[in-house]
């Protein structure tokens, strides 16, 4: 049984490859270790508008408000240029002629993406798991995530908080297939050491509003927060954020509409990875009917929700 379940496992790693992941790994189903952290962070208020994580704050203690009985955990990851380049047929994505759009966004939305592969796992799983249950989740479950994914050996946080793998670095989106079947534990990976330099700070330097301290980002200073997730009148946005985006360089004013890249394209783990690129139409420019029609099933498109409700 024990062997049957560890090749079992294995064949879902090398289905998710064919689908397109290019990273995958199993761990155990486990109290977080960065729950605590977590919890201070909320209870400083460092999420700002972000209501739902302090309200789902305790499911984020153990994986199984997400899956009752669930025992293993099958983290996932794909690159940005996968999953934005590679849903294009017939061309580059419309959204992918604007500017000022955070490179995540730049085309079909990672959800749609990762979902509709989480499917055929899930398929696969209750043909070789049949007695047992499985859920795919996609950045909307109460799930620390990345600690998972460390937990994993995909790879480790970053001072910019992000998830950083020396292939891909930190520009993949993450996916989970977690399981209520109990694996080997040589099937489980590994956590791998931290590769950045001791020395590096160019992510907190170069932030352009100071939402950044050591492996620490304040939402409250963020500026993909403040053109992202919140909802509220641009006359309620603080005065840095303001005084910040009316400083944009003239060659590229609408920097920030939606994201900012910064403490990514300046982290040296990132240097050999191709950006996913984006144009020079000012998004203002053009009428709410056309953004909607150019952001239809991207990331923007919730945005614009926000912007025109």
């Amino acid at each position: 049984m024990t062997t049957n379940a560890a090749q079992s496992a294995i064949k879902l790693e090398i289905l998710a490859g064919s689908l397109g992941f290019e990273l995958s790994g199993w761990t155990k189903a486990e109290a977080p270790a960065a729950f605590p952290a977590f919890e201070r962070w909320i209870d400083a208020g460092k999420n700002a508008g972000m209501n739902y994580l302090a309200r789902r704050c305790k499911e984020r203690q153990h994986p199984s408000s997400v899956l009752p009985e669930v025992k293993s955990i099958l983290a996932l990851g794909v690159s940005y240029r996968t999953v934005l380049e590679g849903t294009e047929s017939g061309g580059k994505h419309p959204i992918r002629s604007l500017s000022g759009i955070a490179e995540y966004a730049r085309g079909t939305d990672y959800h749609l993406w990762c979902s509709d592969r989480l499917r055929s796992l899930s398929k696969t799983h209750a043909e070789l798991f049949p007695a047992e249950r499985c859920r795919g989740v996609v950045d909307t479950a109460p799930l620390l995530e990345r600690q998972f994914a460390v937990n994993t050996g995909l790879g480790f946080i970053g001072r910019n908080t992000m998830l950083i793998n020396e292939t891909l670095g930190s520009k993949f989106f993450l996916a989970f297939l977690l399981s209520t079947a109990e694996l080997p534990d040589d099937v489980f990976g590994k956590p791998i050491e931290n590769s950045c330099d001791e020395d590096c700070r160019l992510c907190i330097e170069h932030c352009p509003v100071g939402a950044l301290t050591d492996y620490v980002l304040d939402a409250r200073r963020c500026l993909n927060y403040w053109t992202i997730e919140y909802n509220g009148s641009e006359d309620d946005q603080p005065q840095f954020v303001k005084d910040k985006i009316a400083e944009r360089p003239a060659e590229r004013p609408t920097e920030y509409f939606f994201g900012c890249d910064v403490c990514q394209n300046v982290c040296p783990k990132n240097l050999h990875i191709v950006p996913v690129s984006g144009g020079t139409i000012p998004p203002e420019s053009l009428s709410p009917e056309e953004l909607r029609r150019i952001a239809a099933d991207t990331p923007l498109e919730r945005g614009l929700i926000q912007v025109f409700q």
